[in-house]
C-alpha cells in the first residue's frame, strides 16, 4: 500500500470520529442511538460498545481525544501498517467499555461515551514500539520518557476507577491502554520487547 495513503487512514479516522461527534451536538437523538448504555447492550445492542467511541460529552472533550490520536496515530501506522492500527483502534474501543459494561450492566442510569479508550490503546502502542518516544505536557517544563507517563497514566486510571468520582470512564482508560500493549505486542513482540529491555 501507498505510504500516503496509509498515514491517511489516521485522518480518515479523525475526521469520521469529528463529523459525527458534531453532529451529535447538534442532534441529541443520534448521541442517544450511538451512547453507551450497559442495560441496551444487554438487551442485545451490542454495536453501543464501537459506536459509543464516536460521540463526545462536549468540545473540549472532543478535542483532546483527537489531539492525542493525532499525535500518536502516524506513529503507530508507519510501524504496524494501516490494516493493523485499524483493528488495534476499533478493537480497543470496544474492549475499553467491556469493564463498565459489565459493572453497569442493570444500571439504567449509566451512560458513557468517547473515544478515550481506542486512544489510549494507540498511545500506548506508539510508546512501546519507539523506546525514545517523549511527551511534553503542559503541566510539566521538560519532556518526560513514554515509558514513564505509561506508568503513571496507569497508576491514575486505576486509582480514579476505584475512586468513581468525578464522571470520568477512568475503567475505558486502563483498559484500553492495557489492551493496546497487549495487542501491540503481538503484532510486534522483538519491537516491544526493545523497548522494554531499553528501560530495563
Amino acid at each position: 500500500m501507498n505510504r500516503g495513503i496509509e498515514l491517511n487512514v489516521s485522518l480518515i479516522l479523525i475526521l469520521s470520529v469529528v463529523g459525527v461527534s458534531i453532529a451529535g451536538f447538534a442532534v441529541k437523538a443520534l448521541v442517544n442511538a450511538l451512547i453507551l448504555s450497559p442495560v441496551r447492550v444487554k438487551s442485545g445492542q451490542i454495536h453501543r460498545l464501537l459506536t459509543a467511541g464516536w460521540v463526545h460529552a462536549d468540545v473540549a472533550h472532543l478535542i483532546f481525544n483527537m489531539f492525542t490520536l493525532y499525535f500518536f496515530a502516524n506513529e503507530v501506522v508507519r510501524a504496524i501498517g494501516s490494516p493493523r492500527f485499524l483493528l488495534l483502534y476499533l478493537t480497543a474501543v470496544v474492549v475499553a467499555f467491556v469493564p463498565t459494561t459489565l459493572r453497569h450492566m442493570n444500571n439504567p442510569r449509566y451512560f458513557s461515551l468517547g473515544a478515550s479508550g481506542g486512544v489510549a490503546g494507540v498511545m500506548f502502542g506508539a510508546i512501546l514500539l519507539y523506546p525514545g518516544l517523549k511527551l511534553s505536557l503542559l503541566f510539566l517544563p521538560i519532556p518526560i520518557p513514554g515509558f514513564v507517563y505509561a506508568l503513571a497514566y496507569l497508576a491514575y486510571s486505576a486509582f480514579q476507577s476505584w475512586r468513581a468520582k468525578d464522571g470520568v470512564n477512568h475503567s475505558a482508560h486502563f483498559a484500553g491502554a492495557i489492551y493496546g500493549s497487549i495487542l501491540t505486542f503481538a503484532f510486534e513482540p522483538q519491537r516491544v520487547m526493545n523497548t522494554l529491555t531499553h528501560f530495563f
